[in-house]
């Protein structure tokens, strides 16, 4: 059982509760970050830079928000955002000082300050230790498996007006448990997010109900790694010149 499904049943059954936190600390979260997260290469734990968002409740007190899933989190954004995965051990480590609320404006949790020292005490004492997986590890490829015309025509439309972008690449992505999203790794210049935020807006517009985008630039290992297996949908024309 995912961790939404045993959040759904703690919040309606108390009994839950203590299962549902044991799996949660040992689990990965999603976060919002404010800026794009950078990793030296060969180095898992140094040079790791994050700057979370942080939010207010209806009464002005402050909090970061937190995710149980990858569409979770697109479903509070509501637009791409950057974020990072990371294990929520280490997740209440890094914030202990500030409230977090898990899931906000969905079924979900707020854990105030004193609650997330408390588990963090608990978990040094049965040496818990926060291990996140390889996220490389927990996400596998493949074809789309329903029609997905209609977003390769809009996206091919919109990318042939970017004179940065040079192709494109569609394909299902499935992250450990969690339903498909459509993926659109995009090979290109310049800023990600100047790119991604009004295709994503454009897109939304042509997506179907059951359909959730999500995009990666092509000079992330991890996206050449996802599209070796694919032909792009879209490839920049040649300009005279190069001909």
């Amino acid at each position: 059982m995912n961790l939404d499904e045993l959040l759904k049943q703690a919040i309606t059954d108390p009994s839950k509760r203590a299962v549902f936190l044991q799996t949660l600390i040992k689990s990965d979260i999603y976060v919002i970050c404010r800026y794009p997260v950078r990793q030296e290469r060969g180095k898992e734990s140094e040079g790791i830079q994050l700057e979370l968002i942080t939010t207010h409740n209806p009464d002005g007190e402050m909090f970061i928000p937190f995710f149980t899933s990858f569409r979770a989190l697109q479903q509070f954004a509501k637009r791409y955002v950057d974020c990072y995965k990371m294990n929520c051990l280490r997740f209440f480590d890094l914030i202990q000082s500030v409230s977090a609320v898990l899931n906000p404006n969905s079924y979900g949790k707020e854990f105030s300050s004193q609650e997330i020292k408390s588990i963090l005490m608990i978990a040094q004492h049965l040496k818990i230790k926060a291990i996140s997986y390889n996220e490389a590890d927990t996400i596998s490829y493949r074809r789309p498996a329903h029609d997905v015309s209609h977003i390769i025509r809009a996206s091919s439309k919109f990318l042939s007006k970017q004179p940065n972008v040079d192709k494109a690449y569609i394909m299902e992505m499935m992250r450990g448990s969690e339903k498909p999203q459509i993926l659109l790794i995009i090979d290109m210049i310049g800023s990600t997010r100047k790119l991604f935020v009004p295709l994503s807006k454009y897109l939304s517009k042509i997506v179907r109900k059951n359909e959730h985008l999500c995009f990666l630039s092509y000079e992330q290992d991890i996206a050449k790694k996802a599209s070796a297996d694919f032909e792009p949908f879209y490839v920049r024309k040649k300009r005279y010149f190069e001909k």
